[in-house]
């Protein structure tokens, strides 16, 4: 669908790039989730996507010359002195949409948003909840090869975010490629079929989020006031590494025996842990393990 080579951005007067080097392919189908610190460089790679702005070196290779990108932007991007409806049948004009796939497209994202019970709710007097929605559909209304999700669901309610992002992957099995940014790990866990985690403006991971995870299992536990007497011996006797916290460890597995003999050692203590954890080790883990720390 697109491949970006060598991509590189620098802002006018600024120090360092924006962008370094950034070598990447997109595939219909595929929903990216894109991972970032603030200022890693995820909003200026989104703003070069849309055509906002042009790469100072490198090359954007669209699979067809006139293919076209949704965004949904980080910023409300809409007119509040118009209703939820007038908005989107003016951004149906600037779209160029017509006749049945007018009415089509129109309907669908009202239906996705949840937008029918506030079609005519001027703008300005909606919550910010339901201005995130109005924001998404607006997003999603030009039919696009390539859909870009800037923290599209920030502000919006649970029950709202799921139908959103239901949105999201119907996208996504027409054959339409997304990339999704967001602070909200557990969306690009639930979405995301690829995992890139960018760092001052540098690629440092592209992998399927089927990879992205660990081999191992982790088992998180935290004492009421102090870890038991015996508990490190069993570590070291089953050559387990813990990852200190506080009243507690973190310890990675690699084998069912060695949960049994941790789970028979907790069992039989007089005193039973505040907090049992166990599985596999969560994005936002694995994410700040990848940057170094930084969230």
């Amino acid at each position: 669908m697109l491949k970006l080579s060598a991509v590189c951005y620098r802002y006018p007067g600024a120090d360092i790039d924006a962008l370094a080097g950034i070598d990447l392919l997109l595939q219909a189908g595929d929903i990216v989730g894109l991972l970032g610190a603030n200022g890693a460089g995820k909003t200026t790679l989104f703003s070069l996507l849309s055509g906002l702005t042009q790469p100072v070196s490198g090359q954007l290779i669209w699979q067809q010359a006139d293919m076209r990108v949704g965004l949904v932007p980080q910023h409300l991007a809409f007119y509040s002195q118009l209703s939820i409806i007038e908005n989107l049948t003016f951004f149906a004009d600037i779209y160029q949409l017509q006749g049945r796939q007018r009415q089509q497209q129109l309907q669908t994202v009202i239906d996705a948003c949840n937008l029918n019970a506030r079609l005519k709710q001027r703008a300005a007097t909606l919550s910010g909840g339901w201005q995130r929605r109005l924001n998404f559909a607006i997003g999603i209304l030009q039919p696009a090869e390539v859909y870009l999700f800037d923290e599209a669901t920030v502000g919006v309610d649970a029950q709202s975010r799921q139908q959103l992002l239901t949105a999201v992957k119907q996208l996504a099995a027409a054959g339409k490629t997304l990339l999704y940014t967001s602070h909200y790990l557990q969306e690009i866990e639930q979405i995301a079929s690829r995992i890139l985690v960018m760092q001052q403006g540098k690629l440092l991971l592209d992998v399927p989020l089927s990879q992205f995870g660990s081999e191992s299992w982790q088992l998180m536990v935290q004492w009421p006031q102090q870890e038991p007497s015996g508990w490190l011996e069993l570590l070291a006797n089953l050559a387990l590494t813990a990852q200190p916290i506080a009243r507690g460890s973190i310890i990675d597995l690699s084998s069912a025996d060695q949960w049994q003999s941790l789970n028979q050692f907790i069992t039989a203590q007089p005193v039973q842990p505040d907090l049992i954890r166990y599985g596999k080790p969560s994005l936002e883990q694995l994410y700040l393990h990848v940057t170094g720390g930084q969230l």
